[in-house]
């Protein structure tokens, strides 16, 4: 087991102003996103309701790892899409979701053909974490030449190859940061 932040006090009293509130938004966020349906069913009727102290634990090893980058390297402040993509990656890593069905013989017999289902318990997390890394690198101007609609992919693109991305690819959080920041490219247009 590592050590290295154990307790987390020197990381409370240095970033307090940011944990508490990162950690109430997110948990808060997974609250609502509980309630909700996505095709027809009810996300509080496959997880479980979101595991708080997991959520902590999400918030403490990103600021652990914001704060030991910070100290290594000349960065003021982590952009919108550091932030987002170390978030992102200790919430796949924590995983505080957890399917409330645990074997095919609870399932409904209509439900347990249905691929959309299936995907839905298997991937709860990664729904999750999407729409939050989303909104945290979303910062277009009403200046922005990507709003043509012409020259720029579609939200729901968007989503779908951050949450594939989540779901089946295997990466360091440098590594989501970068696919982020390729998310939200302007395409350059010939």
């Amino acid at each position: 087991m590592r050590c290295v932040y154990s307790d987390y006090k020197d990381l409370r009293e240095k970033y307090g102003h940011i944990i508490s509130p990162l950690s109430n938004s997110l948990k808060s966020q997974a609250e609502e996103f509980y309630y909700q349906k996505i095709g027809g069913y009810a996300v509080s009727a496959i997880t479980n309701l979101p595991n708080e102290i997991l959520i902590d634990d999400v918030v403490l090893n990103t600021m652990s790892d914001l704060d030991r980058i910070k100290a290594y390297h000349p960065v003021e402040m982590p952009t919108p899409y550091k932030y987002a993509a170390y978030i992102g990656f200790w919430w796949q890593r924590s995983k505080p979701f957890s399917c409330k069905l645990y074997d095919y013989t609870k399932f409904p017999e209509r439900k347990a053909l249905d691929p959309f289902f299936m995907d839905l318990c298997m991937s709860m997390n990664e729904l999750f974490i999407t729409e939050v890394m989303l909104s945290f690198i979303q910062k277009r101007s009403t200046s922005d030449p990507c709003k043509d609609q012409t020259n720029m992919f579609c939200s729901t693109d968007l989503q779908d190859s951050l949450h594939y991305f989540l779901q089946y690819r295997h990466y360091t959080a440098q590594e989501l940061e970068l696919f982020l920041k390729g998310l939200n490219t302007c395409p350059l247009t010939m």
